[in-house]
């Protein structure tokens, strides 16, 4: 049945530019497909950039066809029968490409080399089969051997089929039990002698060998048809010219070296952060819309490619650590899952924060002329200094509200503020300090900062003899040290203060509890020491203020608005006249 079928097939004739697709298209070699690997890889040129910096991202597919991973034992049956004289040059230029490809193919690499297991094998005919490349030799794996068996062929003798197909059957059957089994048979005429190789052919089929038949130019393609694995459709050609040896013997070998993966689609989404540029691909095409990339290869074979692009950061976007691509979907024909790794981009340089020291101070208000300095540290979102970064400064609320200042940050990412004190009770309480900058976003980032005023000095009190205000009673002049001053009892009360101007005073009986004042400094009193009387104040005569009367010596002390009291000092009491 199965030759009946074959006698009534169609001859196929194949064109140079047709066959590829023809071959690649059928069923064979998509479902094969499937052995073919593809892993991806991500980089990126510099993972630290500055804040609004570039880098340059690169996105790889490392494809393995099925035959790298999958070994392959191949034997060539070429025929060098005296026909062949003028197309020998021809075969021999089809056959040495496609030793080329499978070297290619099976590590993904032209280096003379068919490695990972698989193995090339030639048997050449004419009037009887010869074994030029034994499979078990270690010829089988040298591309450049291989290459020289099939030069040295010359054409001469009949044709004898049945004999070569034994030769490279016997070939294959010492095969690893693993390796596929293919033999690629090519005539440019019927057989002559030996028989059709009906038989042989099919005894090779039987034993797991896959078999391609080419015709050159007016050849039995029913012979063909019979040797051939089915479908003939996918098996068996017929290349008009000899010059279409070329793409025929290239043809067979994509469908043996299956390709890695086909239809390809990488849809690469970057970070909205960053701009994207120059975007190229060394295989397929890119297509680009805003951030997100689409890079199409219709066939990944044993190679590496790569698409390339430059992104750069948008100042106006915070830093920090950035992954550069939050979204990388790989898809193809054969449903392939491709994972890529997740690199990011350190941004550095981008103001993030800002720090006031000291947080908190406090100052004693004391001299005139007292001043504070906050300092200002703007830095990245790592916390590295950024210069350059200009800082407002502003006192929101406290004595010193409404002052401000500002100043741009140096190499340290610094820039100081310093005010002055406002002086006297109005400059006591707490500054609300506020230091602040805008970033990239147009955003204003800030931190507060307070300065408290105090006053913890005692004023200073003085209890002075001064002038009676009758002029009585008065020491002579001369060398007397209290010439001019009436010893009994007159005195002024004065008190001063750093921060109060009114600092108030007190004079505490000596002799009892009694306490008198609240005074004001340069007040005058007569102060009479009487130990039977009852403490008493009342208003004086004169220039004198008051006239108090004590049982002992008065303690006259000071007091600020800030509760700050001074040590006191003694105020004697002259006895009473005699």
């Amino acid at each position: 049945m199965r030759e009946r079928m074959r006698r009534g097939a169609p001859r196929l004739v194949v064109g140079v530019l047709g066959l590829a697709g023809a071959l690649l298209a059928a069923g064979t070699s998509t479902a094969a497909a499937q052995a073919g690997t593809v892993t991806g890889g991500k980089t990126v040129a510099d993972a630290d950039i500055g804040c609004g910096g570039s880098t340059t991202v690169a996105v790889t597919l490392d494809g393995q066809t099925g035959i790298a991973g999958n070994p392959v034992d191949v034997v060539l049956v070429l025929d060098r029968s005296g026909s062949m004289a003028s197309a020998i040059g021809s075969l021999k230029t089809a056959a040495k490409g496609f030793v080329d490809l499978i070297d290619e193919a099976t590590d993904g690499s032209l280096d003379g080399v068919i490695a990972n297991g698989s193995r090339v094998g030639v048997v050449s005919f004419s009037s009887a089969g010869t074994v030029n490349v034994a499979l078990a030799s270690p010829a089988s794996t040298s591309s450049a051997s291989i290459k020289a068996a099939v030069d040295a062929l010359s054409a001469s003798g009949s044709t004898n089929h049945a004999d070569a197909i034994t030769d490279a059957q016997a070939q294959l059957a010492g095969s690893n039990p693993a390796s596929s089994k293919t033999m690629i048979i090519f005539t440019d005429g019927q057989s002559t002698v030996g028989g059709n190789g009906q038989a042989q052919a099919a005894a090779a089929r039987g034993a797991g060998t896959e078999i391609f038949a080419i015709g050159l130019g007016s050849v039995n393609v029913g012979q063909l048809n019979g040797w051939a694995t089915d479908p003939d459709s996918q098996h068996v050609f017929i290349a008009p010219d000899a010059s279409d040896l070329d793409a025929i013997f290239q043809a067979i070998g994509a469908a043996i070296v299956v390709p890695a993966a086909t239809g390809i689609t990488v849809v690469d989404t970057v970070h909205g952060h960053f701009s994207v540029t120059g975007a190229a691909a060394t295989k397929g095409s890119v297509a680009q819309a805003g951030n997100v990339l689409t890079w199409t290869i219709g066939q990944l074979d044993s190679e590496t490619v790569t698409l390339s692009y430059t992104i750069t950061h948008d100042a106006a976007q915070p830093g920090g650590t950035k992954v550069v691509n939050p979204s990388l979907i790989y898809s193809d024909n054969e449903g392939k899952a491709v994972a890529f790794p997740s690199p990011t981009v350190n941004v550095r340089g981008c103001a993030a924060t800002i720090d006031l020291a000291p947080p908190s101070a406090v100052n004693e208000l004391g001299t005139p002329g007292q001043t504070h300095s906050v300092t200002a540290t703007v830095s990245d979102d790592f916390g590295d200094p950024v210069a350059g970064v200009l800082v407002g400064f502003s006192i929101l609320s406290g004595p010193n509200g409404g002052g401000s200042g500002s100043g741009t940050t140096d190499a340290t990412g610094q820039t100081p503020f310093t005010y002055t004190a406002a002086q006297g009770l109005a400059g006591l309480g707490q500054d609300a300090i506020q230091g602040c900058f805008t970033n990239g976003a147009s955003q204003s980032v800030c931190d507060g900062a307070t300065k408290d005023w105090v006053d913890t000095t005692a004023p200073a009190v003085t209890c002075a003899a001064t002038t009676n205000p009758s002029g009585s009673n008065v020491p002579p002049a001369g060398d007397n040290p209290r010439s001019g001053q009436n010893p009994d009892g007159f005195y002024v009360l004065t008190a001063t203060d750093a921060v109060d101007p009114n600092p108030t005073i007190t004079v505490v009986d000596g002799g009892s509890t009694a306490s008198f004042g609240p005074f004001t400094s340069g007040t005058k009193v007569k102060v009479t020491q009487a130990p039977g009387a009852t403490p008493t104040q009342k208003p004086g005569a004169g220039g004198i203020d008051w006239h108090i009367t004590l049982k002992g010596d008065a303690s006259v002390t000071a007091t600020d608005a800030s509760g700050n009291t001074s040590a006191p000092v003694a105020c004697l009491v002259p006895p009473l006249p005699k």
